[in-house]
């Protein structure tokens, strides 16, 4: 008899324990970004180029065709930040375009893309 207490009290320990890391996760996931706010932490904080010679900070990535203000207002918010980013029109050297993308993704730490109908179909 004492056994089965045994069981049943570990067994239910467990569950609750498991029970209680699933909800906090799920809080966590689900509250994330005011986590991030008032933390002043973000994820993508870290710099996972160290030691690695890159040019740029980010590829800003968006369709010419779209006039773009969004793309255009991302651009300025992340060169005031002190962030490099690599712009086509500004950035890219005279030859084929396909190039110029390879080059400026691998000489990127990150990529960022606009898409659009227009980038899409492009």
């Amino acid at each position: 008899m004492e056994r089965y207490v045994v069981i049943i009290v570990s067994l239910t320990v467990t569950i609750a324990t498991v029970i209680t890391l699933v909800i906090a996760g799920l809080v966590l996931h689900k509250f994330r970004v005011n986590f991030y706010k008032k933390w002043k932490f973000h994820p993508f904080d870290r710099d996972e180029c160290v030691g690695e010679d890159m040019d740029y900070d980010v590829f800003l990535c968006f369709s010419s065709e779209d006039e773009n203000p969004h793309g255009l207002r991302i651009l300025e918010l992340l060169e005031s930040k002190g962030y490099r980013v690599c712009y086509d029109i500004r950035d890219f050297r005279p030859g084929l375009i396909l190039d110029n993308i390879i080059q400026s993704i691998q000489r990127s730490k990150r990529t960022v893309c606009l898409l659009s109908t227009n980038f899409l179909t492009r």
